[in-house]
């Protein structure tokens, strides 16, 4: 009886304390970043829709094409990883690089991007596409913002095309004026450019 007596009490105090933290807003918040929008109920596409359209590029290996979540700072971003067969060439890197990006914006189901959209490519070192380059080229990276690294002799190269437009170093990176290109979230799901990757 004593036991029952202390268990209520204690649970009487718990419910107190529950009551007085949620006065003073000190219990955590279940959505912690409700300013960032997500799940939108229409516009661009599906995940799974824009899953399709990569595995349908022949040429071209898609290991990753995903959003994050929020962070602890609510960060969220695209990412993408592939690959070129060695049999194909890429003819106008530039157009892969826009397609990529826009594609990035328009995937509705998940958070949207409010930091950048990073891509991760390996190739073939004889093609030298440096995707940095290619991102000034496309007009994402303002010329020299970025560091150039090259393409290493795996072939590999790596761009981050900024897409944030609160901090202060936002427009120098590109992404004041990359939002304003891209437009409302979810964007336009774009199709894959024609003959873009094609046999050697």
């Amino acid at each position: 009886m004593e036991r029952n007596a202390k268990t209520v009490k204690s649970l009487g105090g718990l419910a107190i304390l529950v009551a007085a933290l949620s006065l003073t807003g000190c219990v955590p918040n279940a959505d912690p970043y409700p300013e960032i929008p997500r799940f939108a109920k229409s516009g661009g596409q599906t995940q799974a829709e824009l899953d399709a359209k990569l595995s349908s590029i022949e040429g071209l290996n898609f290991t990753e094409a995903a959003g994050s979540q929020p962070n602890v700072k609510g960060n969220t971003g695209y990412g993408f990883r592939f690959e070129l067969d060695p049999a194909y060439r890429i003819t106008d890197p530039v157009a892969l690089v826009d397609f990529l990006v826009e594609s990035a914006w328009s995937v509705r189901d998940g958070y949207m991007p409010n930091t950048t959209v990073e891509i991760r490519f390996t190739g073939v070192h004889a093609d030298q596409i440096d995707l940095v380059t290619v991102g000034e080229e496309a007009g994402w990276v303002p010329p020299g913002s970025l560091s150039k690294f090259g393409v290493d002799e795996g072939g590999h190269s790596a761009l981050s095309v900024w897409i944030s437009n609160t901090g202060s170093r936002d427009s120098e990176r590109g992404g004041v004026a990359n939002r304003e290109r891209l437009g409302k979230w979810p964007g336009d799901a774009p199709a894959v450019p024609e003959n873009l990757v094609v046999p050697r």
